[in-house]
């Protein structure tokens, strides 16, 4: 099943996706008294937003061999945080800072699995993981290269406004054991991979983060990105697709 956020002229509902039709629900899809509605709308007459408003979203990076590059590869998931308020949704613009642009700071996208946590948790064992999951999304973990390089934080090469993109919506039925993940700017393929490549898998992931924080319904793990991203600039369209799940589609901007 498909869920997400929509807006409907200046109302923002939850909505469960029906072939082309979205139906409107009580509540947060996370919640369990949500419930259907008796109103729907065709898709093509709503705008689809973010599909999740977590509170919190923790990224792992260097989670692939193709990522790796000379890396050692990491014993343990890496994780760092990207903050929920920079977060969009499908369609939505990715704004190159001016900064960034005055100091042509290399920008590039990342596909990226997302996880969207439907049971909280803490010290969730790898056998009880896969329980503690609502469902998954794409995600696009936008990076600026230099600042992630030079600075001591990746708070602002991570965590500029726009910088964290998911969407289009919340997929229930999905094994995340091996889709093919792929990044395409301009319809050109930059980044494709079997997610059955991670070096830590989804259960691992989750076991890992909840030992150290408590997860709660609705936060998002991002579990990161495969190969060697290409450099966007304003003017390009970014796509992320996930076999299963659905395309995630963004006009790049300069700010």
């Amino acid at each position: 099943m498909k869920y997400t956020r929509f807006k409907s002229g200046n109302n923002i509902n939850w909505g469960e996706i029906i072939d082309d039709e979205i139906v409107e629900l009580t509540d947060n899809f996370i919640n369990s008294g949500s419930s259907r509605t008796n109103t729907s709308h065709s898709l093509s007459d709503v705008e689809l937003i973010s599909p999740v408003t977590p509170g919190k979203v923790v990224a792992i990076g260097l989670n692939y061999k193709s990522h790796l590059g000379d890396k050692p590869a990491p014993a343990v998931p890496e994780p760092f945080y990207k903050l929920p308020d920079t977060i969009i949704g499908p369609g939505e613009n990715i704004v190159i800072p001016k900064e960034a642009i005055a100091e042509k700071v290399k920008m590039q996208p990342e596909a990226e699995l997302c996880l969207v946590m439907g049971k909280g948790g803490k010290r969730i064992s790898q056998s009880d993981a896969l329980s503690h999951v609502f469902g998954y999304t794409c995600g696009n973990d936008v990076s600026a290269r230099d600042w992630q390089q030079n600075d001591l934080q990746w708070w602002r090469a991570k965590s500029c406004d726009t910088f964290t993109v998911l969407g289009p919506w919340v997929e229930t039925d999905f094994d995340p054991g091996g889709a093919q993940i792929k990044c395409r700017i301009n319809g050109e393929v930059v980044q494709n991979q079997n997610i059955s490549d991670l070096l830590h898998g989804v259960p691992r992931i989750i076991e890992f983060v909840s030992s150290m924080i408590t997860l709660n319904p609705g936060d998002v793990i991002m579990t990161g990105t495969p190969g060697k991203p290409k450099d966007m600039f304003s003017g390009d369209t970014v796509e992320v697709e996930i076999e299963g799940i659905g395309i995630l589609s963004n006009p790049v901007i300069n700010e």
